[in-house]
């Protein structure tokens, strides 16, 4: 695996790691019939299409300036970054854990709070090897997804108590 990515090459994994997050929440938002943690798992999914909103801004913004950023959208690159992603983070939406975590409100919370926990540690092993304007990109991500896992934890504190 290549050591260090740049500002855009980060964008682009991290672009695909909110949208498999969105498609992850949304899914289990449909999944669940309780209303609390389908409320959550909407926000959740919301936040995500907002920081892959954000991500995109982003991208055009390092893009200025950029005049071989165009390698990045070609199909072997692309794949790349969604091997690294798919296998990094959220589960895969067939995978065994996935479809069991659909039917019970428990494995679902703590999937996506393990989710969040992998993002976290796969943007903070971007930190170790970039630096500029791609560390600052990495860290904002980083909050971002400790706020989800502090939402998921703080849910999961409620429902074990009911």
């Amino acid at each position: 695996m290549k050591e260090k990515f740049n500002a855009l090459e980060v964008m682009e994994m991290a672009k695909d790691i909110e949208k498999r997050g969105k498609k992850f929440y949304l899914k289990h938002a449909e999944a669940t019939e309780n209303r609390d943690l389908r409320e959550l798992f909407k926000k959740l999914a919301a936040d995500e299409q907002d920081h892959y909103d954000k991500f995109v801004e982003l991208t055009k913004e390092l893009k200025d300036g950029e005049d071989d950023a165009d390698y990045l959208y070609e199909e072997d690159v692309s794949a790349y970054f969604s091997y690294l992603v798919e296998y990094s983070v959220f589960p895969k939406e067939d995978s065994a854990e996935s479809v069991e975590a659909l039917n019970d409100v428990e494995k679902a919370l703590k999937l996506a709070i393990q989710a969040e926990k992998d993002s976290i540690l796969f943007y903070k092993e971007m930190c170790e090897n970039n630096e500029g304007k791609t560390l600052d990109a990495v860290d904002k991500l980083i909050e971002q997804e400790k706020d989800h896992l502090r939402a998921l934890g703080k849910y999961i504190q409620e429902y074990g108590r009911k």
